[in-house]
């Protein structure tokens, strides 16, 4: 247990120098014996830290340059804890607020209005008992229902394509979701809004695909806002 306990502490450490820019993309990683005094470990734990590290697309290793940073392009930027190291401050939380937001709006409309159109009954009343169960409940109880919801919707499209999405959407919604929960930035923090999911709920169970469709793409725009937000108050402070 304790090797785990120092793989995994290296491992958090490592990411975070990773993706806060300290090692760039393409610059050679210290030594082994330089890293393992930097963070207290032996070779071993450091050598199964950099496999986990390579696993999440952060590091390349070769025998002929030992191990360097990979290309941005290369990190798994849907994995929990990439996606965890990258929010660090008020900054990086907008930027991920804002892709979040972007990649929803490609998404989740034209699921919503899928949903309307091919939900089964048991589907569509499924959507519509987690949207009524969004009020009054606690913010943890509610950012579940929360994803219960738009994953509910992504299944009720019956396409496949689209449902091979459901994993990565609920890592970026929970992710999000919880990272809002902690804001303290005046009408940002987690805000499940059961009304407008209310209403989204109804046109799918109503089968109006494009009165869904108009719906979920003003959820997705909240988002969006709430990015600006939060960009304009951390250039404030850097002002």
């Amino acid at each position: 247990m304790l090797a785990k306990g120092l793989i995994a502490t290296t491992v958090q450490m490592m990411g975070r120098s990773i993706v806060s820019g300290e090692w760039a993309p393409g610059a050679v990683l210290p030594t082994e014996d330089e890293l393992a005094i930097r963070y207290g470990v032996g070779r071993n734990a450091l050598r199964e830290a950099v496999k986990v590290l390579a696993g999440k697309g952060l590091v390349r290793t070769a025998r002929r340059y030992g191990s360097r940073v990979a290309d941005r392009a290369l990190w798994n930027h849907l994995d929990t804890d990439v996606i965890r190291w990258r929010l660090h401050d008020r900054s990086s939380h907008a930027q991920f607020r804002r892709e979040v937001a972007q990649l929803r709006e490609l998404v989740e409309p034209g699921a919503a209005a899928m949903a309307a159109a091919n939900a089964t009954s048991r589907e569509k009343q499924d959507i519509l008992d987690i949207a009524r169960a969004m009020h009054d409940v606690p913010s943890p109880e509610a950012i579940e229902l929360d994803i219960s919801f738009h994953l509910a919707i992504v299944d009720a499209t019956h396409n496949s394509l689209l449902q091979a999405l459901r994993n990565p959407l609920e890592v970026m919604l929970r992710t999000l979701f919880n990272a809002d929960l902690q804001l303290q930035e005046s009408g940002l923090s987690y805000d499940p809004n059961p009304v407008i999911h209310l209403a989204l709920a109804n046109a799918i169970v109503g089968g109006r695909p494009q009165e869904a469709r108009h719906i979920a793409t003003a959820i997705v725009i909240r988002g969006a806002e709430g990015a600006d937000q939060l960009e304009r108050s951390s250039q404030a402070d850097e002002g």
